[in-house]
């Protein structure tokens, strides 16, 4: 995903209010890999650095809300075929009462390799390309289906009173066999499980309106191999191929509380997440399988975020107001006594001002600066040339927004200018 240029952890990726990380260092597996379209309900984009809920929304977001169970028995069944072998096959039940509902989905998928416009698979590209001579597949993988890919989600909404209620999800995928013919390595698997436990409460009086405490998980095991092709290391009369075996996992407590006081909307919130993140190499012998002992490529490094946050609406006559911000405070610990630890702080903040020309158009103007610190491989990654540096300082945006926007009954239109302005 691309917001406004930027991409990577220059933006944020929400999943039902779970932060989601992929643990490729190349990003092979984007957040985004691990949702799948026919499980999702709307996704908000945020451009800009006007989001404090979201740790990392320094020059924009994505806040992906999935399907809800629903009271009412329904169901369907969704099918797709594609040029080069595409084939889907999905199914989605949702139903319950009063005091409970469940929704589950499920889908496969599987393709066979793109073509490009001469006709060239996959692999016959990595042939074609000459800087890739090693990296060719061995002639008799050079017909595997591009990837395989399995994905469930299952929810239950408990309501304990009419005001409370209990949500619990889980997502999980695996997929297999995924090919990268534009890099060395292909994925053997990547497999993801997303968790959360989410208690929300209703009309609490006539100020609080909401509060909601949720618990997340998330964990990626990502191995990349070299198993197809034709790169290899022999020692003596034996041969081997390369592992390079990347995981990580996110865990996260954030506690929201809506306020309307005097016709002024107030967001109060804590947030506390923890994201572990690490890799390995090793080779394994063509023909017995044994594996060999493993060396470090990315170090173990945990990255723990505490945060507070607070935003606020509030109109006067044509005139609206929303002002948000956020502390953080971010320490960075690798395993690896020889590397920094790393520890950030950082205040982040907005501003938008919105002028109600009519009923129908109005203009608008924002000020906002957010940052995020670097991640674990931008520091830490180990190899013969690694692309890190221990003492990377925080990225920080400062942004400006001007634009107008008009809707009535037979149209939308909307135009918008910004100036952002990144540091380190």
């Amino acid at each position: 995903v691309f917001i406004r240029g930027q991409k990577r952890d220059n933006i944020s990726i929400e999943v039902d209010g779970t932060k989601v990380h992929g643990a490729c260092p190349n990003r092979m597996d984007p957040p985004t890999s691990h949702i799948l379209a026919n499980q999702v309900e709307n996704v908000e984009v945020i451009e800009g650095p006007y989001d404090v809920t979201t740790f990392g929304t320094m020059s924009g977001g994505l806040k992906v809300t999935t399907k809800k169970p629903t009271k009412e028995l329904s169901g369907e069944v969704t099918a797709g075929v594609g040029s080069w072998g595409y084939r889907k096959l999905g199914a989605t039940v949702s139903g319950g009462n009063d005091t409970i509902r469940v929704l589950v989905t499920g889908s496969t998928e599987t393709s066979g390799q793109y073509e490009d416009g001469d006709g060239n698979t996959l692999s016959q590209q990595t042939k074609n390309k000459a800087t890739m001579a090693g990296n060719t597949y061995q002639t008799q993988y050079e017909n595997l289906d591009a990837y395989e890919k399995k994905s469930v989600m299952a929810k239950v909404f408990v309501n304990v009173t009419d005001d409370q209620e209990l949500r619990l999800s889980y997502t999980g995928n695996r997929s297999e066999n995924i090919l990268y013919p534009s890099t060395p390595m292909d994925a053997a698997y990547d497999d993801s499980n997303i968790y959360s436990i989410e208690y929300n409460i209703a009309n609490l009086s006539d100020t609080a309106k909401n509060i909601n405490l949720q618990y997340y998980y998330s964990d990626v095991d990502h191995p990349m191999d070299t198993k197809y092709r034709n790169a290899r290391t022999v020692i003596g009369t034996n041969s081997f191929y390369m592992t390079n075996q990347l995981q990580t996992s996110m865990k996260g407590l954030k506690l929201k509380t809506d306020f309307d006081i005097d016709n002024t909307k107030i967001l109060f919130g804590l947030d506390g997440n923890s994201r572990m993140w690490q890799g390995e190499k090793f080779m394994t012998n063509d023909i017995s399988g044994i594996r060999m002992p493993s060396t470090v490529s990315l170090t173990h490094t945990e990255t723990d975020n505490a945060a507070i946050f607070a935003k606020v609406e509030k109109s006067f006559g044509a005139i609206d107001i929303q002002a948000g911000a956020r502390y953080d405070s971010t320490d960075i610990t690798p395993d690896d006594i020889t590397k920094n630890k790393r520890s950030f702080n950082a205040l982040n903040a907005h501003l938008i001002t919105t002028y109600n020309l009519n009923s129908a158009s109005k203009v608008f103007l924002g000020f906002g600066k957010a940052s995020r610190v670097p991640d674990a491989r931008e520091l830490y990654l180990v190899g013969m040339n690694p692309s890190s540096n221990n003492n990377l300082d925080q990225t920080t945006n400062k942004e400006i927004d001007l634009g107008y926007e008009l809707q009535n009954d037979s149209m939308k239109f909307k135009v918008k200018t910004f100036y952002s302005d990144l540091d380190n």
